[in-house]
């Protein structure tokens, strides 16, 4: 399998690559270590090369059909786009009429989001696969203040965690979830979900999120979330992430996280540092460390992770490749050392109208 794995990306990497300026211009790595980042960036250090491009422009590139020597995966990530946006805007047009749309000349609905394929081999566990998907339709007939979330996780400050690290038994979040979200405003810091996820649960939310720039080269960024499931019953989520820019390429994130949870009457909680090195337009390494643990009985450790990210868009803006070495020591295994190397390709769609 592995042998098979490295071939299929080898012959990837090896295709002809047609011209493409939108290639060429992709975002700096200094634009991706910046001061400026969303708490969305922050909270989700596995999009320091990527989501940087796509939180300023909202969504990605895909070729004009006209580029000669098209690739199979560029047909593929404009049709899937296109196949997304047709369904979407049959959605959008349920609350506003095609005319009344052209008449206010607002942007078309769209969605947007990524698909991450992985193979997660680790000591005496070499069959460890994964999928991960991220959906966001954005409905401008209710003036882009709701949205609909589909998601295989429902904890965005953890989407590029391995899975055997996310199956803890004490962190029951890793399961399909589908959401609308309101905004009182485009740009409030309030946001509010109803939905359905977490084995099937009905759900209700609140959420706050917020940053503060100490100086150019401090920033700190804090949410609390507070929500409701039909059998788990209360929930509440508190964080703070610490970014500091050393230079251009570098930039340290330390984050904190707490999580309440009702039915077990105890706190999650977890601690991580990342370093992230923006290498040059096209590579990025990010060594990142991890301790989970619970409040009771004692506020016992129940998980340690380290790893080491190389994260690779040669080939294309929104196709990225990933390999990660990574040690767990995991309490349920009574932290015997485990060994593994995580193999991530990962596809982003969604543009502009």
């Amino acid at each position: 399998m592995l042998c098979l794995t490295v071939v299929y990306c080898h012959l990837l990497l090896a295709l002809p690559v047609a011209p493409d300026s939108a290639a060429d211009t992709l975002n700096s790595p200094v634009n991706a270590t910046s001061v400026g980042i969303t708490y969305r960036d922050i909270a989700r250090p596995e999009n320091t090369l990527s989501n940087r491009a796509n939180s300023t422009k909202e969504s990605t590139h895909s070729l004009p059909p006209s580029i000669p020597n098209e690739q199979w995966f560029d047909i593929w990530q404009r049709s899937f786009t296109d196949t997304m946006d047709f369904t979407v805007k049959q959605l959008d047009g349920l609350f506003e009429s095609s005319d009344e749309i052209g008449a206010s000349k607002q942007k078309e609905a769209r969605a947007e989001g990524r698909v991450q394929l992985a193979w997660e081999p680790r000591s005496g566990m070499l069959s460890d696969t994964d999928l991960r998907f991220r959906v966001r339709v954005r409905l401008p007939a209710l003036k882009e203040r709701v949205d609909l979330l589909l998601s295989d996780n429902e904890d965005e400050t953890q989407n590029n965690t391995i899975r055997a690290a996310r199956d803890t038994g004490n962190n029951n979040r890793d399961r399909t979830t589908i959401a609308l979200r309101f905004r009182p405003e485009q740009d409030s810091h309030y946001s509010f979900r109803i939905g359905a996820g977490r084995r099937d649960q009905l759900y209700a939310m609140t959420r706050y999120r917020d940053a503060f720039a100490f100086s150019k080269q401090w920033a700190m960024l804090y949410d609390a979330e507070l929500y409701y499931y039909t059998r788990d019953r209360l929930g509440a989520e508190v964080g703070v992430a610490f970014q500091y820019e050393i230079n251009k390429k570098h930039l340290v994130r330390q984050n904190n996280r707490y999580y309440y949870r009702d039915d077990t009457n105890d706190w999650l909680w977890r601690h991580e540092v990342h370093h992230l090195f923006s290498v040059d337009q096209h590579n990025a390494v990010i060594p990142h460390f991890m301790v989970e643990g619970l409040s009771q009985p004692n506020f016992r450790v129940e998980e340690v992770y380290g790893g080491f990210r190389w994260r690779n868009n040669m080939l294309r803006d929104w196709l990225f490749f990933e390999v990660e070495p990574f040690v767990l020591w995991l309490r349920e295994e009574d932290f015997k050392t485990s060994y593994g190397v995580a193999l991530r390709v990962e596809a982003y769609y969604g543009r502009d109208t």
